[in-house]
């Protein structure tokens, strides 16, 4: 039974959505397949339980039956972190082990989703590296292009890894330099060994956040009903110019926010004219009974912010292409990508999978 270990060296790069688009894509060819995140740094405490929510995620969206703590066997909590720094033992290699050999019963492929960068984990000897070799499992690297220097990160990888790095998948490749990248580049990593299994372009509606993120994000009062939450953002765009120059700035983007003074009322109105998903208010001034009408009927969030239009500019662009992937448009939207784009005959075969 083979595992992949699906491993980044940066955060935000992809790797879940990747891990997702496999899963799905590989049941589709009627493999048998299970989901591991097999270390987590980055855990969330509930009166419950500790659990990482990538990891509960997938379970969910696959309905997978294996319980949490062996689909993420590995929790490196705080208090781990202390009772190690106070010289205390802590071994999770065989628990780690134990689990992988337990999940991977009955399945042809165990996805094996890694920490958010190649070191994380090291702190119990579980970084990238130990873990691939630990469960014997070939590495599947997603890295983001932005230059030429981002191959820096792959060609280190492989000087780890040697031949256990299986290939790479190129994400978030800008329009104007996806040819470039989908001939030069591609030809020089595969000169050097290391096959390339998509070329992934930079997509505006994978990019964007849901109104219900920015909303969690930026704080302040909510006007409209729940369902505005689930819609994406792929723009941002500021509003405080006049009205005329504004319709024809704001036509330029669609599904966008329109970030403007609360007490411009002209320029909200403008806004709700064109493909607008969210306005926001900034200045603590609450919308006028004319927007809040206007929005209802345009379908259009408003999210009111006591910080000035500057600073919530600031905020909102922290928050774009840095927020965990699972909104339902999302996740297909990457799905039928990776359909389009990635070599599953390729992989197939490298794993020694036969379909039926």
């Amino acid at each position: 039974m083979p595992s992949l270990y699906v491993a980044s060296t940066e955060t935000f790069v992809g790797k879940s959505a990747v891990c997702v688009g496999l899963i799905d894509r590989a049941r589709r060819d009627g493999f048998a397949v299970g989901y591991m995140k097999p270390v987590s740094v980055t855990v969330t405490h509930s009166d419950a339980a500790v659990r990482d929510e990538d990891a509960q995620f997938i379970r969910e969206q696959f309905g997978l039956p294996d319980p949490p703590e062996r689909i993420a066997p590995v929790l490196v909590t705080q208090g781990v972190v202390e009772t190690i720094i106070r010289g205390g033992a802590v071994e999770f290699s065989r628990q780690l082990r134990d689990a992988h050999h337990a999940l991977s019963r009955g399945r042809d492929l165990v996805v094996l989703e890694g920490a958010n960068s190649w070191a994380e984990g090291a702190i119990v000897d579980l970084s990238a590296d130990r873990v691939a070799d630990a469960l014997q499992a070939p590495v599947l690297l997603v890295s983001r292009y932005h230059t030429l220097v981002s191959l820096d990160a792959i060609l280190a990888v492989q000087q780890y890894l040697g031949d256990r790095l299986l290939g790479v998948v190129l994400n978030h490749v800008e329009p104007p330099k996806y040819d470039y990248v989908a001939t030069r580049v591609v030809a020089f990593l595969h000169a050097r060994g290391i096959p390339v299994y998509a070329v992934l372009r930079q997509d505006p509606q994978l990019a964007g956040i849901s109104v219900g993120d920015l909303h969690e994000h930026l704080g302040g009062h909510y006007f409209g009903d729940a369902t505005r939450r689930e819609r994406l953002v792929e723009h941002l765009l500021i509003g405080a110019m006049g009205s005329e120059a504004a319709l024809s700035h704001f036509r330029r983007r669609t599904n966008k926010a329109v970030i403007t003074g609360g007490d411009r009322t002209d320029l909200q109105l403008v806004a709700l004219e064109t493909s607008t998903a969210v306005l926001v208010l900034t200045g603590n001034i609450r919308p006028v009974a004319q927007v809040i009408d206007r929005a209802d009927e345009r379908g259009v969030a408003i999210i009111c912010v006591a910080d000035d239009t500057l600073t919530t500019v600031e905020r909102a662009e922290q928050i774009f292409g840095h927020v965990r992937f699972k909104q339902s448009a999302k996740l297909q939207r990457f799905v039928t990508l990776l359909d389009e784009q990635f070599d599953f005959a390729r992989l197939y075969q490298a794993l020694g999978l036969i379909r039926a």
